[in-house]
């Protein structure tokens, strides 16, 4: 082992004691360069580790975009944007759609069927930590006739809630408010669709506006009457048909001017319901 450390030694081409490569102190100028070098490479470090700790914390804010619910977006889209129809779109008559619901309907399939899926949405009367959801009618209305005239008679009854004090027929709005009673408790079949399209065919006041996509995804007609409801409320609403079938496939209610009291502004949706058999 001796030997080889001397062949080592021996082979060493810097001497320690002679010429510029021997071992000494540093002076002044190699120390402030060694200084620098060290100072410049723990500074490097430190940005790397202040780098990879921003990149991190993107990371965990990109994972929590994707896997937690965005409350600001849920408080923000609370309210929903009013519906419109496409420009442009060609309108189907409403008389034109209660021919082709009853050509649907002659072998009566589908058939009525208690019960119904439903998407709806109400502007609250009052806001804040205290205010309560709007109320839905109670009770379970009886099995609806499939002929025009008997559905116009049950849709008056069910507007009035059985009271059966009317002494005219629907108006058009009332008529529009009276169908969620209908459709939240009943899925119309092939008949029931039929007789209801005629009822609306010979209702005034309801314009073919254009096709349109519901707040389900699905293609339609939509039918709007304009109104002035409670006060100074001026309100569209909007009813959205299958032009092939006659099914409804929605109702939406708007306000055309605002609202200073509940605060709601012209164009505020002010409820709507979404409608499906399956």
């Amino acid at each position: 082992m001796t030997d080889e450390l001397d062949l080592l030694r021996a082979a060493d081409p810097v001497s320690a004691t002679e010429g510029p490569w021997r071992d000494r102190p540093l002076d002044a100028r190699a120390e402030r360069g060694l200084n620098q070098l060290l100072h410049t490479s723990r500074r490097r470090a430190r940005r790397r580790v202040v780098l990879w700790a921003e990149a991190a914390a993107v990371a965990l804010a990109a994972v929590l975009v994707l896997t937690l619910p965005d409350l600001a977006a849920t408080s923000a889209t609370a309210a929903p944007r009013a519906l419109h129809p496409r420009a442009g779109s060609a309108a189907v008559p409403l008389a034109e759609v209660a021919v082709r619901a009853r050509a649907a309907a002659r072998d009566g399939e589908p058939g009525l069927r208690r019960g119904s899926h439903v998407r709806t949405w109400s502007l609250p009367a009052e806001s804040g930590p205290r205010a309560e959801p709007p109320a839905r009618p109670p009770g379970a209305p009886a099995r609806p006739p499939h002929t025009p005239a008997g559905l116009r008679a049950y849709l008056a009854d069910a507007y009035d809630r059985g009271a059966g004090r009317r002494s005219g027929p629907l108006t058009t709005d009332q008529l529009l408010d009276a169908l969620p009673r209908l459709l939240d408790t009943w899925t119309p079949g092939a008949r029931e669709r039929a007789a209801l399209a005629r009822v609306l065919a010979d209702t005034e006041g309801l314009r073919p506006a254009g096709a349109i996509t519901d707040r389900l995804g699905r293609s339609g007609q939509a039918y709007v009457h304009r109104s002035r409801g409670a006060g100074d409320d001026e309100l569209r609403r909007m009813l959205i048909l299958d032009p092939g079938t006659g099914t409804v496939l929605g109702l939406e209610v708007m306000f055309t001017k605002a609202q200073p009291r509940s605060g709601a502004r012209a164009g505020d949706v002010m409820t709507y319901s979404a409608w499906r058999r399956d």
